[in-house]
């Protein structure tokens, strides 16, 4: 059976802290272009609280992957940076350049407190596994409005784009375990091809990086004045970077301030990112097999 990890994530995720640009739950996407000569630009801060599941593998070593927003809170590292997440988005009429950055910095042992066998470690006592995590993934991209109907920003405006880009991911995974006589190490070599430290041996996956192309579609409906819902959804990695990837989001979003020189504007959505990646073989293979979903929330600045 594998082992259950339940005190990793990712790249989300906590409260205000985390406030930062969903993933493209972009809620800069509430209605059409506002010109066809000047760009305009929006940024957003957004929070994600999502469950991870799936599998990894560190060293070649598995595990499952198994965590609740709880145990993301709770894993938060606060030594340095825990979180960061925004979105910028710029737009001159069909064309719109966007940005989206996700990080995280986990670390802690919760989730390892019962007593089980598994393919990466045999623990008998709380705590015989701590984990280390960070994660980001930076997405570049470019959306082109190929269809419409309505006026913008009245009620029922629609609008597609179609959009492409790419996704760099960047992963670091440590997990170290305590070898005195209640636990052992299971793996293509035991416990001899991992770096030792007293009684505790280290499974270190160093950095991790890879980049996947993706294409995709979104949908804006101006639901009234100042309220519209946003749609977003893509496929990708083919090979290039992942296996394969895709992303799911629908937000809803509503106007709370305007101003002569900005507008600020509120959403609340859910988002769904899954990604399969592996590499090496053997005690050198480092895999991950991962969907994690969960709400969103944000602010949107436009100018």
């Amino acid at each position: 059976m594998a082992r259950r990890f339940s005190s990793i994530t990712h790249p989300f995720v906590a409260l205000v802290a985390m406030f930062g640009a969903a993933g493209s739950a972009q809620a800069d996407e509430t209605g059409g272009p506002k010109s066809t000569n000047d760009w305009t630009l929006s940024f957003t801060t957004y929070g994600w609280l999502p469950w991870l599941s799936g599998d990894a593998a560190v060293r070649g070593r598995s595990f499952d992957v198994e965590v609740s927003p709880d145990d993301v809170i709770n894993a938060l590292d606060w030594s340095s940076l825990p979180t960061w997440m925004s979105y910028a988005e710029l737009r001159n009429g069909r064309l719109a350049l966007f940005n989206d950055i996700v990080y995280s910095k986990l670390a802690g042992s919760a989730g390892f407190e019962r007593s089980r066998q598994g393919k990466f470690v045999n623990a008998n006592l709380k705590a015989d596994v701590d984990a280390g995590y960070e994660q980001a993934t930076i997405e570049l991209g470019a959306a082109y409005e190929v269809w419409a109907a309505g006026a913008p920003s009245a009620p029922g405006h629609t609008a597609v784009d179609l959009l492409a880009g790419g996704r760099y991911w960047h992963q670091e995974l440590d997990l170290s375990v305590d070898v005195s006589a209640s636990a052992t190490l299971n793996g293509p070599l035991g416990i001899l091809d991992l770096t030792r430290s007293g009684t505790r041996v280290f499974a270190r996956s160093g950095s991790v990086d890879w980049v996947d192309p993706f294409i995709g579609a979104r949908v804006r409906y101006d639901v009234d004045k100042g309220q519209s819902l946003t749609m977003r959804g893509d496929i990708g990695g083919f090979g290039a970077g992942s296996d394969f990837t895709w992303q799911a989001l629908a937000a809803y979003n509503w106007q709370m301030c305007l101003t002569d020189t900005y507008e600020i504007d509120a959403y609340l959505g859910y988002r769904a990112l899954s990604v399969d990646y592996s590499e090496g073989s053997g005690n050198r293979k480092y895999e991950y097999d991962v969907i994690q979903h969960g709400p969103v929330m944000g602010l949107t600045t436009r100018f």
